[in-house]
């Protein structure tokens, strides 16, 4: 892997997108859009339009974070990733022309290796060029519900460029990416763009001194100011038994809301995720008891809802009366498009079956690049051959059957989207009409843990320096969501 050369690729310093790069986010969004429902991207304005940016991001969906970064951003970062993906063929041509900047790792190439390839040195041409870079500071792709320790790579390339060329004005910028459940097929993804982080001061000092021991203390500073600033827009648990009690816990607060959309925007629900994730650590210190209670009472609840095979009981979802004749008129094309795409989407389903919890997506994602254009195009051979007269080869339904078979593929995932959120309204509305006397248990026990947090959310208010909460003063989740707790104002 040492004779690697770094892949080229002259991006635009201005802010435009070059015809390469327009192909490429072209395909990626193409991809991303056929395997996730929603991928929402919010505060995009604070991506610099011009200059170097050193874009910082969590890493637990492999490949895919990549393309994500890559594709919905305003402009298009040339990636950093490890030596080890040119190891995959059929890769290479999409690193390349992507201009992906490669790692050479100890651990893949060995010391000796890894020292013949200067990373600084490549990293500050990009960011010289006034270029967008984007790294993974945790080193890896994970599956923990929270970031890992960073490594100093980040910092050290936004000093490293700064120091070699005087004032460049590199600016560090933090992109979470949050996936409601990342290797579902046609779950959501949220990315959040963050504040650019200032490194002058740090980058002043550094370039000031070649004192090792100076230089490695400025590293660590600007490696936690990254750190906090990412922790900022990401989702953080200490376990995924937390992870899945708080989502609960919140899709229980926010239940009680008439204005809450349960296929709504995904930064509330993040949000309001965040804000009782910090509640949590505050008030496990504080109040372990009541605390211990409420995880008790919510464990049981989800017990409660997994024998019932329910979600957690929402009021009825708006109801449109389009649904149905929406889903008629769709129900030819999910019929053509899920028998045209059957073997594909099994066989990638097939591929990713067993893999690593953060490489299923990539691995389902990638060989459907390859295997869905291959049976189009053999499905298409086969109409046209069949369809053959004296006159030659069947062109007409060739041509046809290579624009239906894609066409009624993603007309067909609408439908499939549309489906479940109209079965999800007629769930609702069913669950309204027969109560029968298991769900009038969870029912009260919803109520119950609603109350308990309403007063553990009192005391965090009142107790990590907010201000007091009397039944009329908002907590910190109340002030981001009164639309949640309006409810318990009025009692």
């Amino acid at each position: 892997m040492s004779e690697l050369k770094p892949s080229r690729l002259e991006l635009s310093a201005t802010g435009r997108l070059t015809a390469t790069q327009i192909f490429l986010r072209g395909l990626g969004r193409i991809i991303m859009t056929a395997f996730f429902s929603r991928i929402e991207v919010v505060n995009a304005e604070r991506f610099p339009k011009t200059g170097p940016v050193l874009v910082v991001s969590n890493h637990g969906n492999s490949l895919v974070d990549g393309v994500l970064i890559s594709c919905y951003l305003p402009r298009m970062p040339r990636l950093l990733a490890a030596s080890i993906l040119w190891k995959y063929k059929p890769l290479i041509p999409l690193l390349s022309a992507a201009g992906v900047v490669p790692v050479f790792r100890q651990q893949d190439v060995g010391v000796s290796a890894a020292k013949e390839q200067p990373l600084f040195d490549r990293s500050s041409e990009v960011l010289a060029k006034a270029d967008a870079l984007s790294v993974f500071p945790e080193g890896l792709s994970h599956n923990e519900p929270h970031l890992l320790p960073f490594k100093s790579g980040a910092a050290r390339i936004a000093l490293e460029a700064e120091a070699q060329r005087e004032k460049l004005g590199v600016q560090v910028l933090p992109v979470g990416i949050t996936f409601d459940e990342k290797n579902k097929f046609r779950s959501r993804v949220l990315i959040q763009v963050g504040e650019p982080v200032d490194i002058s001061r740090q980058a002043r000092v550094y370039a000031a001194t070649q004192d090792v021991a100076t230089r490695r203390a400025v590293v660590r500073d600007l490696t936690g100011t990254i750190h906090g600033s990412l922790a900022q827009v990401t989702l953080s648990f200490s376990s995924w038994e937390d992870a899945q009690l708080i989502r609960l816990a919140t899709d229980i607060w926010a239940e009680a809301s008439d204005d809450v959309d349960p296929e709504g925007d995904m930064l509330s629900q993040v949000d309001l995720q965040r804000s009782f994730s910090e509640g949590y650590a505050w008030l496990k210190r504080s109040c372990p008891a009541e605390v211990q209670q409420v995880r008790d009472n919510l464990k049981h609840y989800k017990d409660m809802l997994e024998s019932a095979g329910a979600e957690v009981e929402a009021n009825a979802p708006h109801r449109s009366r389009w649904d149905g004749p929406i889903l008629l008129a769709l129900l030819p094309m999910w019929l053509i498009g899920s028998t045209l795409n059957f073997v594909p989407f099994h066989v990638s389903r097939w591929v990713a079956h067993g893999k690593d919890e953060d490489k299923m997506a990539t691995w389902s994602l990638f060989s459907s690049l390859l295997l869905f254009p291959f049976c189009w195009l053999t499905q298409a051979m086969l109409l046209g051959y069949v369809s053959s007269s004296d006159q030659g080869f069947g062109w007409g339904p060739f041509w046809s059957a290579s624009i239906l078979s894609p066409a009624a593929g993603y007309l067909a995932l609408e439908f499939l989207d549309r489906r479940r959120q109209w079965l999800g309204r007629l769930k609702a509305r069913w669950a309204q009409r027969n109560v029968p006397k298991s769900a009038l248990n969870r029912k009260q026990l919803r109520a119950d843990l609603k109350e308990q947090m309403e007063g553990l959310v009192d005391k965090y208010a009142a107790g990590s320096g907010q201000k007091s909460v009397e039944r009329r003063e908002y907590s910190v989740v109340a002030e981001k969501y009164p639309q949640y707790y309006k409810s318990s104002i009025s009692e």
